[in-house]
């Protein structure tokens, strides 16, 4: 059924970051990197310069920015958020942080990622791949993929950051990268306190980043290590927030993320580049709930999160890229999560739970031009999890080139998405019969590309089936809900002259939920915005971002049973000015909801009203 009227906002100024004056390689949605002229897919890459003028503090507000793209949020930093692509379930989107994938199928929300995670200090460009990319990546790729990319290893330098700002905010941090002979070199560490925009959501956390890549002939080894430290506080989910909770007690949350990633590639000759890839990820997470009174719905509750995920790859790129080449391979990924959780208390009801699975995968991708001007590209991929049949997905795409600026490209993928832990094994809810969810989706778009104006517009399907849902009755998971979204996104970017630069991007989706009645909870149908940035000389540079958020369905459970409504629209406004002061010192101030809009990001859950941010960057 359509849940929301169209607005045709979207042909207004419809633009986003994702284009550079100068030409970049994608490391996403290819197994080897590629110019975008060399990818099919609908994709959006946001470098450090753009994704600092979009937001100076906070990489969730940037993304914002970007079309198709939803950020989920409750409250303020101490709540969960999640990305949601083209409509889909947050646990749709695949997320990589320097090639190694973060999603934890053993969390309550099936293995979404909370974007609260990453420090934007850190990040140094993003690189954002739509559709369902399964027969690249395998499970859990069914909306596209977010690969999220640290500080590489370049010239000498040091760097020292330090930030304050409304409601006890607080961020200190320092970088330095450089070359030792062949060996390059990039370490980081963070520490960020997100104060208490919101009552009771806090958030604290450090990080620490470092990347090393060494060459010597035709080798090349790259190697990349993170620690992420954090602990929060929110008042329940659905519970109503700091407006309408009973219950004043809070959620609290500490956890640990380490992930690390080293491969070795081979040039063997002309026409042959081998690369065997390994990856390790971990988190370990402690949760308390005091839950949500009247406690009919959801009593005290808490877990112990330990969970491991291992992958080895060995890929071999064969062919000349300007002609005919091929991507061959195979790979191994095994899951390891455990769940020690409990409701009321452990000794009254201990909801515990262990699960493991591995999976053995072989693909082949195909890339040829058939004429100097079109590009068709095809993969399939097989995948043998354990416990559940194979599942074999392909994905074809092209892209072909009208004239110097203008290419028109299309595409058709499936994906498919094992069934989490927590769905599977949790005690109380869980049903080890789910069989994977499944999407087959579509896009076709244009894209224009000139000196001073870029350009993207695309259309886009997708049909999702055997979604996994929580069946009141039943008081289990269950395979049922098909979805169907379609919709337009478009993204531009405008050089007016020298000095001034402008970007807007707009996005409509439409959500058909086949044969119920139920809505997807937290999705606008029409989100649209626009950017400016203006140097006024070498010392000087301002920002401005604007967005619109479409009305949104909402549920909370505060009253004892399940109240459902509509979350109203909302404008929103942020600023930003730089001034180089010298050579080696940078200040940053930012405004951040300029008009101080009130808006709910849920139920109960009011949005940070307008902040203010004072920083400073050191360069040695």
């Amino acid at each position: 059924m359509k849940i929301f009227r169209f607005t045709p906002l979207f042909l207004a100024i419809a633009a986003a970051p994702g284009f550079s004056a100068t030409e970049e390689l994608i490391v996403t949605g290819s197994y080897n990197p590629v110019t975008n002229e060399q990818l099919s897919s609908s994709v959006s890459v946001i470098n450090k310069q753009e994704l600092l003028q979009l937001s100076s503090n906070n990489v969730i507000d940037a993304l914002r920015q970007i079309p198709s793209l939803w950020v989920e949020e409750q409250g303020g930093p101490g709540g969960v958020t999640s990305i949601a692509l083209r409509g889909a379930e947050a646990n749709h989107t695949l997320v990589l942080l320097d090639g190694v994938q973060l999603n934890d199928p053993t969390n309550t929300r099936g293995g979404a990622f909370d974007l609260n995670s990453i420090n934007i200090e850190s990040i140094e460009r993003i690189e954002i791949i739509r559709g369902a990319q399964s027969a690249v990546y395998g499970s859990d790729a069914l909306a596209g993929v977010i690969h999220i990319i640290t500080q590489a290893p370049s010239k000498s330098t040091t760097q020292f950051n330090g930030t304050v700002g409304s409601d006890d905010y607080g961020s200190v941090g320092m970088s330095t990268s450089g070359k030792f002979n062949n060996l390059g070199y990039a370490f980081a560490v963070q520490s960020k306190d997100a104060g208490e925009p919101v009552p009771g959501s806090t958030a604290k956390n450090t990080e620490f980043t470092s990347r090393l890549n060494w060459q010597q002939d035709n080798h090349t080894v790259n190697f990349n290590y993170r620690y992420f430290d954090g602990e929060r506080t929110s008042f329940p989910e659905q519970s109503g927030g700091p407006e309408f909770a009973v219950d004043r007690n809070l959620d609290r949350s500490e956890y640990t993320d380490q992930n690390a990633g080293l491969g070795w590639t081979m040039q063997v000759n002309d026409v042959w580049q081998s690369r065997v890839q390994t990856s390790w990820y971990q988190r370990e997470e402690t949760i308390d709930s005091p839950g949500i009174a009247p406690y009919f719905e959801l009593p005290p509750n808490g877990s112990v999160i330990d969970f491991d995920r291992t992958n080895a790859s060995w890929i071999n790129t064969l062919g000349d890229k300007n002609t005919l080449w091929f991507n061959v391979g195979v790979e191994h990924k095994r899951e390891q999560g455990t769940n020690l959780g409990y409701a009321v208390s452990r000794d009254v009801f201990p909801l515990d739970f262990s699960l493991t699975r591995e999976i053995n995968s072989a693909f082949i991708n195909a890339n040829a031009y058939v004429t100097k001007e079109w590009l068709i590209q095809a993969s399939v991929r097989h995948d043998d999890p354990s416990n559940y049949s194979a599942e074999d997905t392909a994905q074809i795409g092209t892209r072909y080139q009208l004239n110097d600026q203008i290419s028109l490209f299309a595409n058709w993928g499936e994906g498919f998405k094992l069934p989490s832990f927590f769905a599977l094994g949790h005690p109380m809810t869980g049903n080890e019969d789910l069989v994977p969810e499944t999407v087959k989706s579509g896009d076709v778009g244009i894209e224009f590309s000139g000196s001073e104006f870029s350009s993207r517009i695309s259309y886009f399907d997708h049909h999702y089936r055997n979604l996994i849902d929580f069946d009141a009755e039943a008081f289990q998971n269950v395979n049922r809900s098909r979805v169907e979204t379609s919709g337009v996104e478009s993204e531009f970017t405008w050089q007016v002259q020298s000095h001034l630069k402008l970007r807007a991007h707009a996005s409509y989706t439409d959500i058909d939920m086949m044969s119920s009645d139920n809505h997807l909870l937290g999705r606008p149908q029409t989100t649209y915005g626009a950017s400016a940035h203006y140097a006024l000389n070498d010392d000087w540079q301002f920002n401005l971002n604007y967005l619109r958020v479409d009305e949104r369905f909402a549920a909370s459970l505060y009253t004892g049973s399940t109240v459902e409504q509509v979350l109203g629209a909302y404008d929103r406004l942020d600023a930003s000015a730089n001034w180089q002061m010298n050579t080696n010192v940078r200040f940053n101030v930012s405004l951040d909801n300029l008009t101080d809009e009130n808006y709910y990001t849920d139920i109960g859950f009011p949005s940070a009203g307008q902040s203010a941010k004072l920083g400073v960057t050191i360069t040695f």
